[in-house]
């Protein structure tokens, strides 16, 4: 199955340092697995302010380095703009959520009501949050 985080997973394992973290414990209980992201959810963590300073950015970088990042395609694109068009989330929750879609993947995400009433989305239960 292919796992495709959400921003606030990966801000959760930056702020934790990996430890006990929500992806920490997802990667662990699902090891058969592949986890990916979006391109939109790495825009999302270069905009914060710690990307500023080298510990917090090197974390980041190596984070990213063992996830897959999949494709933002132009059928993504028309996914997400329907999405917003007919269910209004913010772009970025549109894009993350078409991504899933496109890809046939779950999405993992700490906030299950920025994404409620997608159609064909489907949200992995996350039972240790």
């Amino acid at each position: 199955m292919v796992i495709i985080l959400d921003t606030n997973i990966i801000i959760d394992h930056l702020r934790l340092k990996g430890q006990d973290s929500v992806q920490f414990s997802l990667i662990n209980s699902h090891l058969d697995d592949s986890f990916s992201i979006s391109p939109i959810t790495i825009q999302e963590l270069y905009s914060g302010a710690s990307t500023l300073r080298k510990s917090p950015l090197s974390l980041l970088n190596q984070t990213l380095s063992e996830l897959d990042i999949l494709m933002y395609s132009q059928k993504v694109a028309e996914i997400a703009g329907k999405i917003m068009r007919d269910y209004h989330p913010s772009f970025a929750d549109a894009a993350i959520a078409a991504t899933a879609i496109h890809y046939g993947a779950h999405l993992a995400t700490l906030n299950t009501k920025d994404f409620v009433g997608i159609p064909n989305l489907k949200i992995l239960k996350l039972p240790y949050v």
